[in-house]
Formats: C-alpha cells, structure tokens, sequence
C-alpha cells in the first residue's frame, strides 16, 4: 500500500464517510500552516506578493476611481488568488511542492477553479441581494426596490431570504469542489452532496470558527497602527503578513474539510468510474 502521507495529515487509501471533527480541523489547520509557512510561501511567492500588492492599492484608491480600473484590479486579484489557492492545496492535499520559481503559471487547473468559483458566487448571489449589508450596492438598490413596492415588496423580499438560506446551504457544502478542481478530480457535485450530507452546520462551523480569532487579530492590529498615527501604507503592509496566514488557514480548513468527509485523490474520479460501470 502507498504511503500517502501529506504535509497537513494522513492521506488515507482506504475511507470512511464520517461527522467532521471541526475542532481537530481546525487544530490541524493552525499547527500545519503555521509548520508549513515557510514552504507554502516558497512556492507561489511572486503571485502572493503581487496579491497583496494590489489589495492595498486597491484599499488606498480614492472613490472617484473609475469603475473600469477597479473592475480590472478585482478580476488580476481573482487570477491570481486562483493560482495561489490551486498551489497550496496541490501541496496541502497531494504534497506538491513543485511551485512555479518566480513565473505566474494560468493553465486549465486555474481556469476550473475560477469557474467553480465563480459558479459559487452565484449561489451567494441572493444573499448579497437581500441579506447583505446597505452599504452594498446590489443590496442597497434592492432595498430601495422593495421599500417602494408596497406589499409585492414584501412578498418578493420573503422569497428572496428563502432563496438565499437556499443559496447559502449549497454554497457551503459545494464549497469542496475548489480543492476537487486544484487536484485535478472530475466535477463530482453528486457526490460532494452525498459525502456532505449531515455536515452542513460543521462545515459552516468550520469556516466561521478558523477564520474569527484571525480577522479579530486583524482588526484589532490595523486599528492600533492607525490610532498610533502610523502612516496606512507601513499599517496595511504589516497586517498584511497576518492576512497570508489568514488565507492559508481559509485554504487549509477546506482542504482537511475535503480529505475528511469526499476522501483522498482520485475519489471523485473513482466514483465516477463506477458509476459508468454500473
């Protein structure tokens, strides 16, 4: 039997469905990304510096910005988050630690994660048009809508909170096809919703409580640099580091979450397989 022990766990040849164990995901998550920092960052270095490069020129852009400039900045930080995020779960899942030297490699890998990304957006759709904030600007002219249309409002603003706990139970559990995708597997939605069935509030669970002590940290962190009167750009370039390490752990979480309850490479492919058989 291969021994497919990887950077963050043991990769086994033989699962089980089973209950996510959140804690121990998260426990895991922590140790192997701050174990693994040095590693992770060697591979996709250039692509994750000119990621943070651009998310703080893009948080010191004026509001009279034209439309087209930001448009163009959000969809170079998508590519790029696509092969930094693609990198790290190759490594954390299958314990590929090629990397790319100092060249931005977009192949068919980052192109299927943008698209299943991209898809997922969509299913949160609903909940940035009715359930987002105000200050949002799809949810603020819904708001505007509904507020002016009387009792059809009310009626279309119903349906719209159901479709958004709709949206957002999907999201949560197809959130897995994004290291499927890194892999290399097939798009399996089948099977991640059989595998997902019963974990839909630990997979929630998951995401909120790794990624909460982090963003507090965050927070709490610039707002200090900022009170003490420290220029923006040395603030936002020292939270930058914690925000590496934030998304390592967002990356890692949902990496264990898919070892853990879909199982290891090639599992969407074999099920498949099967299926044809059959």
């Amino acid at each position: 039997m291969s021994d497919m022990r990887g950077p963050f766990g043991d990769m086994h040849n033989e699962f089980r469905p089973k209950q996510l164990d959140v804690l121990a995901a998260i426990r895991e998550a922590y140790s192997g990304a701050w174990n693994n920092l040095g590693e992770m960052l060697r591979l996709i270095w250039l692509p994750v510096v000119l990621y943070l490069i651009l998310n703080i020129i893009g948080a010191m852009l004026p509001d009279t910005t034209s439309l087209i400039l930001r448009l163009a900045m959000e969809l170079a930080n998508f590519a790029l988050w696509a092969v930094i995020s693609v990198a790290w779960y190759r490594f954390i899942l299958i314990g590929d630690a090629t990397g790319h030297d100092n060249r931005i490699n977009f192949g068919r890998r980052e192109t299927r994660y943008l698209f299943v990304t991209f898809a997922l957006i969509l299913l949160a759709m609903p909940v940035f048009m009715f359930a987002g904030p105000p200050e949002l600007p799809i949810s603020g002219a819904v708001s505007s809508f509904l507020a002016g249309a009387g009792s059809a409002g009310a009626l279309i603003s119903f349906f719209g909170i159901l479709l958004s706990i709709v949206g957002l139970y999907f999201l949560v559990r197809l959130s897995l096809l994004l290291p499927a995708v890194s892999i290399d597997e097939p798009i399996n939605i089948r099977l991640v919703l059989e595998r997902t069935r019963g974990n839909f509030w630990r997979i929630f669970a998951l995401f909120i409580l790794s990624s909460l002590p982090l963003i507090v940290a965050y927070i709490l962190l610039l707002s200090l640099f900022l009170s003490a009167g420290v220029p923006v750009v040395i603030a936002l370039g020292v939270t930058s580091l914690l925000s590496i390490f934030i998304a390592i752990v967002n990356v890692a979480v949902l990496a264990i979450a898919y070892r853990e309850l879909i199982g290891p490479p090639g599992a969407m492919a074999a099920d498949l397989d099967r299926q044809d058989t059959v």
